[in-house]
């Protein structure tokens, strides 16, 4: 029996860093290398730890479960510029991490911008998706106005509104303790996430009094670790490239 088998099937994780497309890229792995990969792109404002459970099951039956940060999170390099997070750039780093993997074909599972990143990857590169899972974000065609301009008809106080403008999310952020705002963009149950008039978006949404009920607080402090080293900027310049 190897040793796969007997930690529950699943193995641990395994973390490494790879040098593709211009930036170093933490991968966190889990399960046989031989076996079929499983792609696992995360949302905002997460990290790879999003995955943590479906790795783990995943590996149990036999598929190798590969989930990045991706650029602009975690041990992941995180350019300054926001022209650096286009949909060309976060995808070329998907096909290049499966070029450096030397894997021809995934199946590519993401949430949220990860979704995004999914969709763009399989109209990119048809020839290197097994299949796709889309949590959270359908596909859309690119706008024929900038998104920034048809999100403005919804006012200042509109989330991605706010975030387009380069340090201004960030000043707000940082009024609050890492662990709170992410606990507050993980406690949304909003229909609609825009502020009133004259408030900042992180100051109208309210963090759970409660424990959050699928997270132990050991884990938020997990995420709070990371998010603490290496900022916000990255993960907000996806706003800021969406009109690209």
């Amino acid at each position: 029996v190897n040793s796969t088998m007997e930690s529950g099937g699943a193995g641990e994780v395994r973390h490494w860093n790879a040098d593709v497309n211009g930036v170093s890229l933490h991968v966190a792995e889990q399960g046989p290398a031989a076996g079929p990969a499983v792609l696992l792109l995360h949302g905002f404002p997460e990290l790879w730890l999003s995955w943590r459970h479906q790795m783990a099951a995943l590996a149990a039956r036999g598929f190798r479960a590969l989930a990045p940060d991706l650029r602009g999170y975690g041990d992941s390099d995180a350019p300054a510029d926001p022209a650096a997070y286009t949909m060309l750039h976060v995808v070329g780093d998907v096909v290049a991490l499966l070029d450096h993997l030397r894997l021809p074909k995934v199946v590519v599972v993401g949430h949220d911008w990860g979704a995004q990143v999914a969709w763009h990857f399989c109209l990119f590169r048809p020839d290197r998706v097994r299949a796709v899972v889309a949590l959270g974000i359908p596909f859309f065609p690119r706008s024929p106005r900038p998104m920034a301009e048809m999100f403005a008809a919804r006012g200042d106080g509109f989330y991605i509104t706010q975030f387009q403008e380069p340090g201004r999310a960030e000043k707000a952020f940082a009024r609050y303790d890492v662990a709170t705002v992410l606990k507050k963009f993980y406690s949304l149950q909003l229909d609609d996430l825009a502020a009133p008039p004259g408030v900042e978006i992180i100051d109208f949404f309210e963090a759970s009094s409660s424990p959050l009920p699928w997270m132990t607080e050991e884990e938020l402090g997990q995420y709070a670790e990371k998010f603490q080293k290496s900022g916000f900027t990255g993960p907000l310049n996806y706003y800021r490239a969406m009109d690209t």
